[in-house]
């Protein structure tokens, strides 16, 4: 039996980070049939509900700096600054045992489970770039860590970069140069991963794990009262603006662009994909502002604000007539149910992805959101041609899979 630690699946309260979750394992369970699997999560009030609770644990960092005070967070980073360093020294004179030299339960916890399993995954998405820089140094160290104690590492599919700091990029290279397999899941970061210096016969193309999704169950005309007309589905969220380098306002442009579908054709469901627990995310939040603006015109609906697992909400995306998204997982998950997506390219990540798959002429930069119209007559126009261009590009994307696979049985032989 493979023992396998997923190291970062963050939270399934997103859509995404739960299709990360539940589709790296489906690979390692194609790969290595017989497997165990421990999972470290930002969430384990969600995942519980869908894993064992006995093999959920928390980051080796706990909740980061969340909900801290600006001298709190200096405190915090001095401290774990210290913890790594006190590790790092360990690792390489010493080796004493590394659950003596811990601060809180948490780091003690996450250190056994890395101990104890034979591989870890990475399986976090985005983490590897210069976007969430504040929190790269610690990620790395649980991924140095586990290579440092012999465990097999793997860099499952994920964006990587960008990484345009030199520091980045020199702390990335250090901590997983001794890494087994480093995958990026669209050609920008495979290319980033062969920039850094590794291996080359380690780098791979793959494409990202979503596109295994299965489909649940859900009615969507539950949300609505006339159940004749078509759905169309939008999402809107609140990105990160480093890359795309200003803040655009979704509800006006978005919101504009879908005032001018015939409201005797179609009505709207939106889609918040992003949620917080006990609270309204700021995704919900400006979804909320949508629904508003489009009920004048439209029967509008929302979700519930709860979490929604990806088999759920991908059968509700498998229902609709086409869908716009400012989100890369849930457009995977749409596309990859063959459902028309038109998607705002919020991150590079998402004009990657659709690139994978032929469909970056319906996927829109900033500057032209006012086309966002013209598009959906012309998916309304083609539809049948785009389903079955996303059948075919999704058939030839899992071939890539059955060759990562092949890979992962190599590794683990």
């Amino acid at each position: 039996m493979k023992k396998i630690l997923l190291m970062d699946t963050l939270s399934t309260i997103h859509v995404g980070n739960g299709a990360l979750l539940e589709n790296t394992i489906k690979l390692s369970k194609y790969a290595w049939c017989d497997c165990k699997f421990d999972i470290i999560t930002m969430d384990k009030e969600t995942n519980k509900l869908r894993f064992n609770e006995q093999n959920l644990y928390d980051p080796m960092f706990g909740k980061f700096w969340c909900g801290l005070g600006r001298f709190g967070k200096i405190w915090w980073a001095a401290k774990n600054t210290f913890f790594m360093f006190l590790h790092i020294v360990n690792e390489n004179t010493l080796k004493i045992n590394s659950q003596k030299l811990i601060f809180t339960e948490e780091q003690r916890k996450a250190i056994e489970v890395i101990e104890k399993n034979n591989i870890c995954i990475s399986c976090g998405g985005e983490i590897i770039g210069d976007t969430f820089y504040q929190a790269l140094a610690f990620w790395l160290f649980t991924y140095w860590l586990a290579i440092k104690k012999g465990k097999k590492f793997i860099l499952f599919p994920q964006s990587v970069g960008p990484l345009k700091k030199w520091w980045t990029r020199k702390l990335v290279y250090h901590a997983l140069k001794n890494a087994h397999l480093y995958v990026g899941r669209d050609k920008p970061s495979y290319k980033t991963l062969l920039s850094l210096g590794f291996d080359k016969d380690k780098v791979m193309f793959v494409p990202d794990v979503a596109i295994q999704q299965d489909i649940g169950s859900a009615d969507i005309h539950k949300y609505f009262k006339d159940r004749t007309k078509e759905i169309v589905g939008v999402t809107i969220s609140n990105p990160p603006h480093s890359e795309m380098g200003k803040q655009v306002d979704f509800v006006q442009e978005i919101g504009s662009q879908v005032e001018k579908l015939d409201f005797n054709e179609y009505k709207i469901l939106i889609m918040p994909s992003n949620y917080k627990l006990h609270e309204v995310s700021a995704d919900y939040a400006l979804c909320l502002k949508l629904k508003e603006r489009l009920s004048d015109k439209f029967e509008t609906a929302i979700l519930e604000n709860r979490p929604y697992f990806p088999d759920e909400y991908t059968a509700l995306l498998s229902q609709l007539e086409f869908f716009v998204s400012t989100r890369m997982h849930v457009a995977i998950l749409a596309t990859s149910v063959s459902t028309p997506t038109i998607a705002i390219n919020t991150q590079h990540k998402i004009m990657g992805y659709m690139t994978n798959i032929g469909m970056e002429h319906f996927c829109i930069e900033y500057e032209n959101l006012d086309t966002i119209f013209d598009l959906s007559q012309e998916v309304a126009s083609s539809r049948d041609q785009v389903i079955e261009d996303l059948k075919s590009a999704n058939t030839k994307l899992k071939k890539e899979h059955e060759i990562f696979v092949l890979r992962l049985k190599e590794i683990a032989s």
